[in-house]
């Protein structure tokens, strides 16, 4: 009898604490799903710019008279401070830092191209990601650019364009270049 009773005890406790564990576990287990159905899903680096420009090579081909570099989106996918020094430049009279547009190192683009749009996959550089991209251009050619993204805000974000395919890139972050062409513009000014 004794030895029955001790058996419905330890039962009776283990049963106890296991539906104490499951509670706990399904508190957990929906705890966890709420918190990660909060978090909202960055994209990879190459979605990012992917998206990117598609958005601005639409953009960049419509008649839109809008500054581009003012818009939502291109906060959504630009770095704060690549966009802070570009508007900086545009200010500046006959500046010759940035000659052609900074995201495709053109000046004209026709929207037949769009679709020639290609990715590369992204790899480590410096505590960011670098990729490479192909934006079509005349006769079915492909100019290739590299773009450098960094996080900011749990975003990737571009940063820096190189035009590859010439061997140049438009120097948005001399800060010897910007003070030149500001001097030059006061003196122009002037005249």
């Amino acid at each position: 009898m004794v030895f029955t009773e001790l058996k419905t005890e330890i039962s009776m406790e283990w049963n106890i604490n296991t539906a104490v564990d499951h509670a706990t576990m399904r508190t957990l287990l929906l705890i966890s799903l709420l918190l990660m159905s909060c978090i909202t899903h960055a994209q990879t680096p190459e979605a990012t710019v992917r998206d990117f420009y598609h958005f601005y090579l639409t953009d960049f081909v419509s008649d839109n008279q809008e500054n581009p570099l003012n818009s939502a989106k291109m906060q959504q996918y630009v770095a704060k401070e690549t966009l802070t020094r570009l508007k900086a430049i545009q200010d500046i009279k006959e500046q010759e830092i940035v000659d052609a547009d900074y995201f495709t190192y053109c000046q004209d683009y026709a929207a037949e191209w769009i679709s020639a749009l290609d990715v590369g996959t992204a790899r480590d550089d410096a505590g960011g990601k670098v990729l490479d991209v192909w934006l079509g251009i005349e006769d079915g050619k492909k100019r290739k650019l590299r773009d450098y993204l960094r996080q900011e805000d749990g975003n990737w974000k571009i940063y820096r364009v190189v035009d590859v395919s010439n061997g140049f890139e438009q120097n948005i972050f001399d800060d010897n270049a910007i003070s030149a062409a500001r001097a030059q513009a006061a003196t122009l000014s002037q005249h």
